[in-house]
């Protein structure tokens, strides 16, 4: 289930097959150094800085797309927004050690009343990597200009279609052409300013009703001017409905039409950042888990490197722990990078090195992107 790639540019999971013996030094690291230094002989992380921090300021998103958890009853919570105190917290904790930061995790960002104040909270700690994830419909000028002078590199916008009625019938509540006009005004306003950042992003969720128009969707991005592209198979999510559009069903089309968005995007010159590998073409399918001998040790490098953090300063265990708990709460006594080093964490991070996932890695949608043959990694999901 968990076999490494040869082509993975991310800490390579199984590259050091004597990562069993770091289990031991895990307990005894108290602060985020210590933590590096064990580590960073395992390959399980780059640099000095090496973390990633991803978090949601917000818990709301302003449309509802079909396969999104925004479109549930259960959503219809009170809305969150993350106190800039707390993210001042986590920022003097985590960002002197952090190469990435991202302001989004699953939620949408320019919501939040306080998304230009954080970009000027984190500014002062120069993260190389900055960026977030948005469908794109609430960009307007003053936002931008803030991205821009707050070194934002770049922006993900969530499109998934190439025709009018195919984005509309799935960003419910989303107009395309509001969407292409929000696009052109941001790459209009950043050259305008000099900058090359923050390059744009299109980020595609694929499914069996938009598969088809994947290779106009990267000549759209090519007009537009949109530099960097993004491919993630779709998560499903009980209570929606929506098993049937995964393409673990239609995996010969999900191949032809992906192959060609690959070729048309290379002609075109623009890069593909994430994918999902190819579903196998030999018409056979493995039909139990592979003996623990034959997996990479570890199997993830995700809570070796990324923290990710709600609005409310609840840590969960990873990005893709749909439905999992968190495992902490960041309060004015118990800061972030304490909470990711507490048992919890380490006991994650030792079942990882000895090979023995729990259930959320058993289902887990990057995996299924990573090793799509194996037909449990894409089942429903709680969120």
């Amino acid at each position: 289930m968990f076999f490494a790639r040869k082509d993975d540019k991310t800490p390579k999971p199984g590259a050091h097959p004597d990562t069993p013996a770091l289990a031991p030094l895990l307990p005894q690291c108290n602060t985020i150094e210590e933590f590096r230094a064990a580590v960073a002989p395992w390959g399980l992380h780059h640099g000095e800085r090496f973390l990633h921090l991803e978090l949601d300021i917000v818990n709301r998103c302003n449309i509802q797309c079909v396969m999104c958890y925004h479109s549930l009853e259960a959503t219809r919570v009170p809305v969150v927004y993350m106190d800039p105190a707390v993210f001042a917290s986590a920022a003097a904790h985590i960002l002197p050690y952090a190469s990435h930061m991202s302001l989004s995790l699953g939620n949408e960002p320019l919501m939040s009343p306080h998304f230009e104040a954080m970009l000027k909270l984190a500014a002062p700690y120069k993260v190389p990597n900055v960026n977030f994830f948005t469908n794109g419909l609430l960009l307007n000028e003053r936002k931008v200009a803030a991205m821009i002078e707050c070194g934002v590199t770049q922006i993900c916008v969530s499109i998934d279609g190439a025709q009018r009625d195919t984005y509309n019938a799935i960003r419910r509540g989303g107009e395309f052409n509001e969407l292409i006009e929000n696009v052109e005004n941001l790459i209009r306003q950043r050259n305008a300013a000099g900058s090359k950042t923050p390059k744009v992003r299109f980020d595609v969720v694929l499914m069996r009703r938009n598969i088809r128009e994947l290779p106009d969707i990267v000549r759209l991005a090519a007009r537009l001017g949109v530099e960097q592209l993004s491919f993630r198979h779709m998560v499903s999510f009980d209570g929606l409905d929506m098993g049937h559009e995964s393409l673990v069903h239609a995996k010969a089309v999900s191949n032809y039409w992906l192959a060609s968005a690959l070729e048309q995007a290379a002609e075109l010159g623009l890069e593909v950042q994430t994918r999902p590998e190819f579903f196998a073409d030999d018409g056979t399918e493995p039909t139990a888990r592979p003996d623990a001998q034959a997996l990479p040790t570890p199997y993830c490098p995700f809570p070796f490197f990324h923290l990710s953090m709600g609005p409310g300063g609840h840590v969960l265990p990873c990005p893709h722990s749909h439905g999992q708990g968190p495992y902490g709460q960041v309060s004015a006594t118990t800061p972030l990078d304490q909470i990711w080093m507490n048992d919890k964490f380490t006991e994650l991070r030792n079942r990882i090195l000895r090979n023995d996932p729990p259930d959320m890695c058993r289902r887990c949608p990057y995996l299924a992107d990573h090793y799509p043959n194996y037909d449990s990694l894409f089942a429903t999901r709680k969120h």
